[in-house]
């Protein structure tokens, strides 16, 4: 331990720069920076539109695959299917999205904006863009596009790891049997 400075440097295996501490940790950072876009979101979705951070994410990824299935829209947000049917339950409750049977499976439902969802939808998708063009004020344009193409990159791999490592977050928050005697 670096008694100095109270750390235990470290260095991670593959890419990843000297690790001092938590902050280093590209997880924490991503998280840290989510965090902070998320309290500036929340803020004026909630204060000039009454809508959540979430039910304006479910309004978004229904309004890009429409008419999208509900798994579908749970493995687009990376939510579980629980937080995801209250989230869906709330924005057809407030008449943005209709749910309705597919053709081929009737267990199957298929959610599609409302007028007034998609209405809302489209002015919250142009404040959004605006809201975009602040965080990247802080880049260049090459800086833009190389950020663009490494999360290009990143977000698929780690969703795939999602999907493998863990796979069905409502199995791992149930009591796993107790083992033996």
């Amino acid at each position: 331990m670096d008694a100095a400075a109270g750390k235990r440097p470290g260095r991670a295996e593959g890419n990843h720069p000297e690790i001092s501490d938590i902050r280093d940790l590209l997880a924490f950072r991503v998280a840290m920076l989510a965090a902070a876009n998320d309290r500036v979101g929340q803020s004026w979705l909630k204060a000039e539109h009454g809508v959540s951070l979430r039910e304006w994410r479910v309004l978004g990824i229904i309004a890009a695959l429409e008419p999208v299935r509900f798994g579908d829209v749970v493995h687009g947000l990376q939510l579980d299917k629980g937080q995801l049917s209250r989230l869906v339950k709330a924005v057809i409750d407030r008449g943005f999205v209709v749910s309705q049977g597919d053709a081929g499976d009737q267990r199957v439902s298929r959610l599609s904006l409302t007028p007034a969802g998609r209405e809302l939808h489209d002015l919250l998708l142009e404040k959004a863009l605006r809201g975009n063009d602040r965080i990247l004020a802080a880049l260049n344009p090459a800086e833009t596009e190389t950020f663009i193409h490494l999360l290009d990159k990143l977000q698929p791999h780690m969703i795939r790891r999602a999907d493998v490592e863990a796979p069905d977050t409502a199995r791992t928050k149930r009591k796993s049997p107790k083992r033996g005697v």
